[in-house]
């Protein structure tokens, strides 16, 4: 892996440095929108002269700020690749360091600020997405050696590494409001991501399970169906927010399509984020009811009878309902964590439940919620999908869905 040491790029002034590192913090912390340049400049303690003397815009200056960041994994990249011990051990350290930079150093926060600017700066959102993958090229190389000394000399592909990065973070967990691992467990929580990549299914059972505190189901509310006045609002809000993010969407114009006054919006929901929340929820709970997951094979390790299963949940969860709720819950998880995770948790709750008896079966049972989230998460390729906004065609779904069940199986050798 030498190339990872002339990967390395030099770091700007420390001048400079302070400021794009103080831009990036409130950016990730506030959302793109929110920041201005004046803001930025009273932060770090410089004046708005001296930010544009080195970046045209504020994009130019988020950009740059992100840049930084990925200089910064790079270097770490490097640094694992000197001090590791083994193939397998460089595994587990860049896993630990791209969730280290994910959680503690703002790389998945980009992906929070892309969701945010979706609407209205598609070109950036797609942007920021490739932007984070091309950081991962030392994992890549890294891959490539791993599957050398294993007798298997090809090449490579990016994508691998961006299916290795998105195991180490868990998908979009952390984005979507739940809490992120404290460091004295990502170590234990890295070696597992690797093995399962590296390995397939039955690496990753060796050792402690990786999550002893599994996600929380959410508990289904026993209340009477709502009146059909409030159920149609409740469906057009939807709409409006699917297509308008939280920002964009208009109360009296929902209100106006659904023949509700003010009144009776205020009277059930409060506010606009109550309606928000309401409406969200009763969607993703309406996505959940059209999952029909097939059965899966008692005792066996069944590669199609996985891809079938894996082809059947990207129709739910890789459809266009899907991935425009998941990227407008994001952009407003830092507002409202609970309502991300319960959406979350909503939509892979049939998926999750149909693997959990499978995985028991073929002696993959410990760890099993957790296996069965990060075999979704290769299936819907990380954030990938939720990033690009597109509903996932048919003959995709197979692809995606064949890819996930050799790697899960298998591991990324298989696929060389």
């Amino acid at each position: 892996m030498k190339e990872v040491a002339a990967a390395r790029t030099e770091l700007p002034s420390p001048r400079v440095r302070h400021l794009l590192s103080s831009a990036r913090a409130q950016f990730v912390e506030r959302g793109f929108d929110a920041v201005s340049i004046d803001a930025i400049a009273r932060t770090a303690g410089v004046s708005k002269e001296t930010i544009y003397r080195h970046f045209a815009d504020k994009e130019a200056l988020f950009r740059a700020a992100l840049e930084a960041q990925g200089a910064e994994f790079i270097a770490r990249a490097a640094a694992v690749h000197e001090r590791a011990a083994s193939d397998g051990s460089e595994l587990a350290g860049l896993a630990r360091a791209i969730l280290d930079s994910a959680l503690d150093q703002g790389m998945f926060s980009a992906l929070w600020v892309a969701a945010g600017v979706a609407h209205k700066m598609p070109d950036l959102a797609s942007s920021l997405q490739n932007g984070q993958g091309l950081r991962l090229e030392p994992v890549r190389q890294a891959l490539e050696d791993f599957a050398r000394a294993k007798g298997v000399d090809r090449a490579v592909p990016l994508e691998m590494a961006l299916d290795f990065g998105s195991l180490a973070v868990e998908g979009p967990v952390v984005l979507m409001g739940f809490p992120a691992a404290p460091p004295d467990q990502r170590l234990r929580i890295a070696h597992h991501a690797a093995a399962l990549f590296a390995q397939g299914v039955r690496g990753a059972q060796e050792g402690e399970a990786p999550f002893p505190h599994p996600i929380p189901p959410v508990e289904a509310a026993e209340e009477e169906a709502p009146p059909a006045h409030i159920r149609a609002l409740l469906d057009v809000a939807a709409r409006h927010f699917l297509a308008h993010g939280y920002e964009g969407a208009n109360l009296n114009l929902i209100g106006e399509e659904a023949r509700v006054g003010r009144g009776t919006l205020y009277r059930h929901f409060a506010s606009k984020a109550g309606l928000f929340a309401a409406a969200m929820r009763a969607s993703a709970q309406d996505c959940g009811r059209g999952a029909m997951p097939p059965p899966l094979p008692h005792g066996r390790a069944d590669a199609d009878a996985l891809t079938a299963y894996l082809e059947a949940s990207l129709a739910t969860l890789a459809s266009a309902t899907s991935i425009q709720l998941h990227r407008v819950v994001i952009s407003q998880s830092r507002r409202d964590a609970a309502l991300a995770r319960d959406v979350y948790v909503i939509l892979r709750a049939p998926w999750v439940a149909g693997l959990l008896p499978w995985l028991e079966s073929i002696g993959a049972g410990q760890g099993g919620e957790w296996l069965a989230r990060q075999l979704l998460v290769l299936a819907l390729r990380g954030n990938r999908l939720f990033a690009g906004g597109h509903a996932v065609a048919a003959q995709d779904r197979q692809r995606f869905a064949q890819r996930a069940s050799a790697i899960f199986l298998d591991g990324f050798i298989s696929l060389l």
